[in-house]
């Protein structure tokens, strides 16, 4: 009995164990909605702007983490430059943000601003981790809400930036504003969801239980 109860335990914790796995949601081939339409934010923000320095060599090249999120509601005509992209997706029906997905390039115009919102579905509570390389800033929301801002020295690199959250089974939306400031761009991104060890751990209850049950009869 004991050895039988061992060797369900054991199958139990191998399968959940597989299941732990991290799935891909986001890749560079993933398509999203697309806003190149932005401009150059420091003509819109003004010289000494840190979330948007003009063209290098006028502000240098900045190294900086971003606790807060940049304020978005100002623009020269006093619309907010990118509306309500944040909370209301029916602001995708306007035409700077294309007809819907499409491809998302790893290039852009500089040193303008854009802004790319993935939308991915998630089965069951994960934790969700978002890896992505920049030239030359990021800043990141997730279903709206700010996650993570910095730019740094150099070209992008892949994973030279991770940030990430919990989230529950659903619709979500990963949104991010790409920054740039100097002679090139580039990005990669990769983005992973585990299923939370809680929802693992009753699995693993799970199949033991059924084990234990099949040995019973």
């Amino acid at each position: 009995m004991k050895k039988i109860n061992q060797l369900i335990a054991g199958t139990a914790l191998t399968v959940f164990a597989g299941v732990a796995s991290a799935a891909v949601i986001i890749d560079n081939d993933t398509t999203g909605w697309y806003n190149d339409s932005l401009g150059d934010l420091s003509a819109t923000y003004g010289p000494g702007s840190i979330y948007f320095p003009q063209p290098i060599p006028t502000e240098g090249d900045p190294n900086t983490n971003f606790p807060e999120a940049p304020d978005l509601d100002y623009s020269e005509d006093g619309t907010p430059q990118l509306l309500n992209w944040l909370s209301n997706d029916t602001e995708l029906l306007d035409s700077s943000w294309g007809t819907g997905p499409q491809a998302i390039p790893d290039e852009w115009a500089v040193p303008d601003e854009t802004a790319i919102i993935y939308q991915f579905e998630l089965t069951e509570a994960s934790n969700f981790t978002v890896d992505i390389g920049i030239d030359n800033g990021i800043y990141a929301w997730i279903n709206g809400d700010y996650v993570f801002g910095a730019m740094a020295l150099g070209s992008d690199q892949a994973g030279e930036y991770s940030f990430g959250t919990t989230l529950g089974a659903g619709t979500h939306y990963l949104q991010l504003l790409r920054e740039d400031h100097g002679g090139s761009t580039g990005y990669s991104i990769t983005a992973t969801a585990v299923p939370e060890p809680a929802t693992l751990a009753l699995m693993g209850l799970g199949l033991l239980g059924l084990g234990l049950s099949r040995r019973k009869a």
